[in-house]
């Protein structure tokens, strides 16, 4: 369980969500979507901090909360006089508040040391710079969430270097380790770079390619230590061992390295839709879903504009649904894979309006409500009404 509060910041006025594992928010530009994605992923990158050192006082502090939730992401004169924060999970919650200047915490002592750590990673819609610049460890950037991006590429694509099938399209990706570059392979054998790829390429593939590397290839690199690391977890078996009496050694260890060592990862994903028509779009929805349905079943929170991509989840929330009848799920999975389908629970939908976020699941029909989706192709429909009755 994850709750998220937000008053009083950039276009938001209020916004009080309750987060699943799938999040999916959707709105006009400039309705505060991308600010609602980012304070989640810096309050869940926050509360990892706070677990892994065991210091709150560190990071929950005023002066380090707003310089770098708005110096990371980029929200430079969202803050407002009484701008406010709260996250609660079930390990810990805290608040920040602009008019008081201070934060606060509160750990849920029951549950505490139950945390596993994620793989916390922020998907920017500026992803397709990596295809623009390729030489973009050579410019100078400032510390913000697209330099982590880039910076988590180099690991990513380092990973398909004999090549990756993008979707159904006739494409696939390849890393040249010798002169490091990105290329596409036609469905011809022709390769080509992919800084001369078209925009839908240059923006999807750096997506794909990443929720791919962090929902499978990342979890078998994570053998690799760093004396950071271990000095890190040293500290951390010292502080269990004094905190957590009661346990056995060897539940001590484990609870040091559920807390160390990612279990999952937390995507946080801006604008998938960008540059990528309808059919791609589904397509990419049908496969992110099979990416995060492993074992670890990962989290997601999209911020979209696209009503295409919400009605490409309707279907996989249709079908995981339909599937819970055992006599309709082989025909559901003529369609989609089993791995390919959610259960409602799982997934929360909101809408951005008037600084506000509004649920838009639909509790009797057990969908994201179609009437939310279709908003934007009702007005246009309206328009084209009244035109055709002139």
């Amino acid at each position: 369980m994850k709750h998220l509060i937000i008053k009083q910041f950039g276009p938001i006025e209020e916004v009080d969500i309750d987060l699943k594992r799938i999040n999916l928010i959707i709105g006009p530009q400039s309705s505060g979507k991308s600010c609602v994605l980012k304070i989640a992923c810096f309050c869940d990158w926050l509360e990892r901090q706070m677990e892994l050192t065991q210091n709150p006082k560190e990071y929950c502090e005023y002066s380090f909360f707003m310089s770098n939730l708005i110096g990371f992401h980029k929200l430079e004169g969202y803050l407002r006089p009484d701008s406010f924060f709260f996250y609660e999970t079930d390990f810990v919650s805290f608040e920040c508040s602009e008019k008081d200047k201070k934060c606060n915490y509160q750990w849920k002592e029951s549950k505490r040391w139950k945390y596993k750590r994620p793989k916390i990673a922020y998907i920017p819609a500026e992803r397709n710079l990596v295809a623009a610049i390729p030489n973009w460890f050579q410019v100078s950037m400032k510390q913000d969430n697209i330099l982590d991006f880039m910076k988590e590429w180099e690991f990513a694509r380092k990973a398909y270097s004999t090549g990756e099938n993008i979707l159904d399209l006739p494409v696939k990706y390849k890393y040249n380790p010798s002169n490091h570059a990105d290329l596409i392979k036609l469905s011809n054998g022709k390769e080509l770079n992919l800084t001369v790829a078209s925009s839908g390429l240059q923006s999807l593939i750096p997506l794909f390619i990443m929720l791919r590397y962090l929902t499978s290839e990342y979890f078998k690199e994570m053998h690799l230590t760093t004396v950071e690391y271990d000095m890190q977890r040293q500290a951390l078996v010292q502080i269990v061992s004094k905190e957590c009496q009661k346990l056995s050694d060897k539940s001590k260890l484990e609870t040091v390295d559920a807390i160390m060592n990612p279990s999952r990862s937390d995507l946080y994903v801006e604008e998938p839709e960008a540059h990528i028509f309808p059919s791609t779009q589904k397509s990419f929805v049908y496969s992110l879903v099979g990416m995060l349905n492993t074992r670890a079943k990962h989290t997601c929170f999209l911020a979209t504009h696209s009503p295409y991509i919400m009605t490409a989840f309707n279907n996989v929330i249709l079908a995981g649904e339909t599937a819970a009848s055992k006599e309709k799920a082989v025909d559901v999975y003529k369609l989609l894979q089993k791995k390919q389908t959610l259960r409602f629970d799982e997934v929360a939908a909101f809408e951005m309006k008037d600084g506000q976020a509004y649920s838009i699941m639909d509790e009797e029909f057990r969908l994201i409500s179609a009437e939310a989706i279709d908003a934007a192709s009702q007005e246009i429909g309206n328009d084209f009404d009244y035109l055709l009755n002139l």
